[in-house]
């Protein structure tokens, strides 16, 4: 068995959301455990940090594994989606899981993956669990794949818990209203372990609060920690320079390579997790905390956060695939000097296409395509969805063809954006 082999088998053979959707998700702790325990329990032998919310987990989480990188310990850092590779999902320090480890253990424990059935998540999860423990890592960043409670990842006691903003997604699995989808992701939070929440509105707190009551876990509101004193950002090419104040004064310069205004309220919670590493005796200064933000791509890799391609005409990608992200990156694109907008946009049919494609700008010209995974809308449907609410452009049958067309017909003045699902960025870098 060779690597392309290993990954195929677990990738296709195993049930999996982000390619089948809800008929590939398998909630629930117990295949996790029982592999777990086939292995020794290997999540029980480093200290962890656990993430969870709709918007913002990879942003949060590679920021955190910089600044502990830069601090000097070795991080594991597991993530998701992947863009080109499975591989890209468990890192240390920024290093990808060497392609003969997953091989050798998929071969090795091929009779057990049959016996047990577990999702492409799940045997993915208890993968980065091994990794990390045969590792020997100092620490590990864990983010959950889907909604809290019930994800693979939920069986460890981080040091700390952390969620993110929280939007409307993936309803049919986690709750048709916000207050349904917040008790998903608080089903992260641990009997007395802190828990440092990045968005504080009437409608979440509430649960939170309950939540960290019943656990007897500290609860901190990120933004009620910090103020933002001023902040400068160039949309292109991409820098975000910050200046923000804690309750006691103590002033933080910051600059860091993903932009927008919700990236401040990310690095807010970033700044709070640390402050809670340093109280377990974690060794982590202002210095460190600086080069972290400014090293975040290099350190992690992340990419597909507004995440800017240099060409003739300069292209933009990113991930954001709902209401909440989409939200954003519109107040974003709008920001941007330019004189057109060119638009490759694809989505999974899964989504909330109507409500998605209400966001989205009304003088752009768009290019709708379809990605390879069978969860993907088709684009000609798409484009009659577009065209009911006056969005102007054609359909392509590939993500590929789609860029290639903006390419095109854009001149260097004009902006070129592709989104709209984590598949098309990947089918476009």
């Amino acid at each position: 068995m060779i690597f392309a082999e290993a990954e195929k088998y677990i990738m296709e053979q195993l049930p999996m959301y982000e390619r089948q959707g809800n008929a590939g998700y398998q909630g629930g702790l117990e295949k996790t455990l029982l592999l777990l325990e086939k292995f020794n329990n290997p999540h029980l032998q480093f200290p962890s940090i656990h993430i969870a919310g709709t918007n913002g987990k990879g942003s949060v989480s590679s920021m955190i594994a910089s600044i502990l990188q830069e601090a000097g310990y070795k991080v594991g850092l597991y993530t998701s989606p992947h863009l080109k590779t499975m591989r890209e999902r468990i890192k240390i320090n920024g290093q990808m899981i060497p392609a003969h480890w997953i091989t050798n253990f998929t071969k090795k424990n091929l009779h057990l993956i049959e016996q047990i059935k577990p999702s492409f998540f799940e045997i993915n999860t208890v993968m980065a669990f091994c990794y990390f423990a045969e590792s020997d890592i100092d620490i590990a960043i864990l983010e959950t794949g889907l909604g809290g409670r019930l994800d693979a990842t939920n069986v460890v006691t981080p040091l700390v818990s952390i969620i993110t903003s929280i939007s409307f997604d993936h309803m049919k699995l986690l709750g048709e209203t916000l207050q349904k989808i917040t008790a998903e992701k608080a089903g992260i939070i641990k009997p007395n372990v802190p828990c440092v929440i990045g968005e504080k509105n009437l409608e979440t707190m509430p649960v939170f609060t309950q939540y960290a009551k019943k656990n007897n876990a500290p609860i901190t509101f990120a933004t009620d920690k910090f103020v933002t004193k001023k902040f400068y950002q160039s949309l292109i090419p991409p820098i975000l320079k910050v200046e923000l104040n804690d309750e006691n004064k103590n002033i933080y310069k910051l600059t860091s390579p993903l932009v927008g205004k919700v990236q401040i309220e990310n690095m807010k919670t970033v700044l709070c997790t640390i402050e809670i590493l340093k109280s377990y005796k974690y060794k982590i200064n202002y210095n460190h905390i600086k080069k972290g933000f400014i090293k975040l791509n290099k350190n992690t890799g992340l990419f597909g956060r507004w995440s800017y391609v240099p060409n003739d005409v300069p292209i933009i990608m990113d991930i954001g695939h709902n209401v909440g992200a989409v939200s954003n990156l519109v107040e974003m694109l709008n920001d941007v000097k330019k004189e057109r907008l060119h638009i490759v946009w694809g989505m999974m049919a899964d989504k909330d296409v109507e409500g998605i494609l209400k966001l989205l700008p009304s003088d752009a010209q768009y290019y709708f395509c379809s990605p390879h995974v069978p969860r993907a809308l088709d684009s000609g449907i798409l484009l009659e969805k577009a065209k009911n609410i006056h969005l102007n452009g054609k359909a392509y049958k590939s993500v590929r063809r789609a860029l290639y067309e903006a390419k095109t017909h854009a001149n260097s003045k004009d902006l070129i954006f592709v989104g709209g699902s984590v598949f098309v960025v990947a089918e476009a870098m």
